[in-house]
């Protein structure tokens, strides 16, 4: 059999092809309106969660569900009090653990914002489906991260922000698992209604919701149905009130004793989302309730016309230019009440 030595001709040849190739594939999935983003992941998270510090006054946390992940602006915190927020905000993970693990396992004394999304946030350790369990799974990953899952981000983030055909966090992104994951197979048990991507965030975990979810309200209409999706039966497991609360004000107590503040917000929701939280968690019985035994700064958006002006294209999260005006206004109202400190800017 004939041995054909590879040459530098054709070793380069392969390269020129392979760099076309992907540069028609890069313009695709552009055209296609995907966006070089990072992966909002655990291990972005978890480079973030790093970022807190011990016994720093100064320093303030978000951490929330994705509501607090969209609208709340970092640019703009940072234009408003000098001060940029470490974003620990994660879609569809409640901020319980990660709350209870920076009060038990840190020093940390310096402020905590907490928006809460009622169905994420009214959770306890005994929910293994939704808010409590898919919040721990990152503190996990936190804590048991490897040198390799390190080196492994670190290279893997040389690049994503650059190419979007390396997107892939949701249904539907360019990369090969998605791709995978939208064949039909025949028998396969169908994991609920279509879930694409509606957003992307940069390397300090400020979310951006893409403008097709402002503008396509067909594409909007998909991402309600997620939101609806299993609505009679999400958080029903455990809905034990009095104990909720008194895992906070527990937490909530050893946070301030040591110097420490807690901050809480109602984010906007509307539609269909708005009427089942309005059905499971009447505000006076929750909210209201909520605010008055942890004795903490509470602020709903029904209460300000300035937070109250906005419209949520898919009933719960704001779109970037509103959360930008909304970041500014719930601060405005912070500051004016005091309970929000201000500081020369500063890096984290």
């Amino acid at each position: 059999m004939k041995n054909y030595p590879i040459t530098i001709g054709v070793l380069l040849l392969s390269v020129l092809i392979s760099l076309i190739a992907l540069g028609f594939w890069e313009y695709y999935c552009r055209s296609e309106g995907f966006v070089a983003t990072p992966e909002s992941d655990k291990h972005l998270w978890a480079e973030h969660y790093g970022k807190l510090r011990d016994n720093d006054p100064e320093q303030v946390v978000l951490i929330s569900a994705s509501r607090g992940h969209f609208d709340f602006q970092l640019k703009e915190w940072e234009e408003e009090t000098g001060i940029k927020p470490v974003q620990l905000g994660a879609g569809g993970r409640g901020p319980a653990p990660g709350f209870e693990d920076i009060v038990q396992n840190t020093e940390f004394n310096g402020t905590v914002v907490m928006n809460i999304t009622p169905g994420l946030f009214f959770t306890l350790p005994e929910d293994s489906l939704f808010g409590w369990f898919r919040g721990k799974e990152w503190l996990d990953h936190y804590y048991n991260r490897t040198y390799a899952d390190i080196l492994n981000h670190q290279l893997s983030y040389l690049f994503q922000p650059y190419f979007a055909f390396l997107t892939s966090d949701s249904e539907g992104d360019p990369d090969l698992k998605s791709l995978i994951d939208r064949v039909h197979i025949p028998g396969r048990a169908p994991t609920g209604p279509p879930f694409p991507r509606f957003a992307y965030v940069d390397a300090d975990r400020n979310t951006y919701m893409m403008e097709k979810t402002v503008t396509d309200t067909a594409f909007a209409k998909i991402i309600q149905n997620v939101w609806i999706h299993d609505a009679d039966t999400v958080n029903q497991l455990h809905p034990y009130k009095d104990e909720i609360f008194a895992f906070y004000k527990k937490n909530i107590d050893q946070l301030k004793a040591r110097g420490g503040k807690v901050i809480f917000t109602r984010n906007p929701s509307h539609g269909r989302v708005r009427e089942l939280e309005i059905m499971k968690w009447p505000r006076n019985e929750y909210f209201d309730e909520f605010i008055r035994e942890m004795d903490c700064p509470g602020y709903h958006f029904e209460d300000y016309p300035q937070l109250d002006q906005f419209y949520t294209p898919e009933w719960s999260h704001l779109s970037t230019p509103d959360a930008r005006i909304y970041t500014r206004e719930i601060l405005r109202i912070m500051k004016n009440d005091g309970v929000i400190q201000t500081s020369q800017p500063k890096l984290n």
